[in-house]
């Protein structure tokens, strides 16, 4: 209890320092608690049209927690609602250790695996953010915790199965770890019994899974049609029809900037955990955890869309890769090399204190980026701008979802007073709600996201908007600038 407690500690503070600060708050983040708080005000999934982009399950999870205070105030909603990520990835945490020791990798080595999954500028990065991917990490580690279990009980399996499910229901891009979680299962059961734990393991899955399915079914969205969303039609979107971001290996391409970012970020934790990917395929105990890791490696090479948060999910299991195989070698070495032997476990300790001592000479930039740095300056400026009766309350404003709470509660209170830039071209209602266009509009809080979105997507309303509106008040310069713009009817 005492390393668990201590690992937690770690990770909070890691993760606490600067919370607001870094790294600049992004449109996904608002949009996820934006959601959240219909769930929990309104008893409804979305304040526009929700269009199965992703299972509700994630926000959901957002909503029931949204009430205690520490995740409120503060100049931005959005970097406040962040507290959120600490509580999940301390569950993380606990449960990442408590399957290191499940898979038998020795003490020293399960405490190496989280630290590295805890102290990389990666993991510091991504963890402290409001992504679904996340939310999803303790269900999918929980999944394999019992999964892998010792005692072999039935229900262990199911439970495996309906955790994997939450994971799913969380984030659907999850899906495909399927098989390892699987693996994990069909490695541990008995081979008398195994039939049995697989029938439990599937059950438990599929059967909460149709839930998604069954809540479109209700609301007659199952299948696409001419006026309404539709599960399939969303599904076919993120699946199928999405633009992709390239191969990796194209520099030109989006993909190959994202990755390179993720180096940028840690080269370390990256290429050592594929590396003992590889190689815990050929160790029993270790064959689904780095069979998560190739899975998602082999996703990662298929050109399709990749998103920035995509990394998130590897991360536990990459650090657990590399602790395992160390753990290997070690037993390898102790087995075979007599000098090993008279290392003992205080110079194992000791080695492996050194390692990461090593390491975090490595880490000190990104880890000192991220406890000092001041990204969310500007956005934090418009809000307080918006927030005085210098704007009318009678007016709509267009914002990106980074200040949508914000601005809402500042006394535009309504989804089509405040109004994500993203509805006004793509949401069927805005043609109910906006019936003049552009020209229901009166303010436009213009950011980054949304320069490169009203360009991207062709968002031609929002590009009209902007075309026809003058600058009232800029916060910062260049590419990071935000301005609030009024609307010239």
């Amino acid at each position: 209890m005492t390393i668990i407690a201590a690992l937690i500690t770690i990770m909070t503070i890691a993760l606490l320092v600067n919370l607001h600060g870094y790294p600049t708050v992004q449109d996904d983040e608002g949009t996820y608690l934006s959601q959240a708080e219909w769930v929990r005000a309104h008893g409804s999934l979305s304040p526009y049209t929700y269009w199965y982009d992703h299972p509700p399950f994630g926000w959901i999870q957002l909503a029931a927690l949204s009430w205690i205070p520490i995740f409120h105030g503060g100049p931005l909603t959005v970097a406040a609602g962040r507290a959120i990520m600490v509580l999940y990835a301390d569950v993380a945490v606990v449960l990442l250790y408590l399957l290191a020791r499940r898979l038998r990798i020795r003490r020293p080595f399960a405490v190496l695996a989280v630290l590295l999954f805890i102290c990389s500028p990666i993991s510091v990065t991504f963890l402290r953010q409001v992504y679904l991917d996340n939310l999803a990490i303790p269900w999918l580690i929980a999944a394999f915790y019992f999964a892998s279990t010792p005692r072999r009980h039935l229900w262990h399996y199911v439970l495996a199965g309906a955790l994997l499910a939450g994971t799913v229901l969380t984030k659907e891009t999850t899906a495909i770890l399927l098989p390892a979680v699987a693996l994990a299962g069909w490695q541990s059961s008995f081979e008398k019994t195994r039939a049995f734990a697989s029938v439990g393991f599937w059950l438990g899955f599929i059967l909460i899974c149709l839930v998604y399915p069954l809540m479109a079914i209700l609301k007659g969205e199952l299948f696409a049609g001419p006026i309404h969303v539709s599960l399939q039609a969303a599904m076919s979107f993120q699946f199928m029809d999405r633009a992709g971001s390239g191969s990796v290996f194209d520099p030109s391409a989006s993909a190959h900037a994202t990755v390179f970012g993720w180096l940028h970020l840690d080269k370390w934790l990256l290429l050592l955990g594929a590396l003992a990917a590889v190689l815990a395929l050929l160790v029993r105990r270790l064959r689904p955890i780095g069979l998560v890791v190739v899975l998602l490696g082999f996703t990662l090479l298929r050109k399709g869309y990749l998103p920035q948060m995509f990394i998130i999910v590897a991360l536990p299991f990459l650090a657990l890769c590399v602790g395992g195989m160390a753990d290997q070698a070690w037993s390898l070495a102790h087995r075979f090399a007599r000098p090993v032997r008279w290392f003992g476990e205080g110079g194992l300790v000791v080695a492996l204190t050194g390692g990461i001592l090593v390491l975090g000479l490595a880490w000190q930039p990104g880890i000192s980026r991220a406890f000092t740095a001041s990204n969310n300056v500007e956005h934090a400026a418009a809000v307080a701008y918006l927030r005085s009766p210098t704007i009318p309350r009678d007016s709509r404003v267009v914002v990106d979802n980074t200040m949508w709470q914000d601005v809402y509660h500042a006394g535009f209170s309504s989804p089509w007073r405040t109004i994500w830039y993203y509805k006004i071209d793509l949401d069927t209602a805005a043609k109910d709600e906006l019936p003049g266009g552009w020209q229901d509009l009166d303010y436009v809080v213009l950011t980054p996201f949304m320069r490169q979105d009203i360009s991207t997507l062709g968002l031609t309303i929002m590009a009209t908007a902007v075309e026809h509106s003058q600058v009232v008040a800029r916060f910062g310069a260049g590419p990071t600038a935000v301005e609030i713009r009024k609307v010239l009817k």
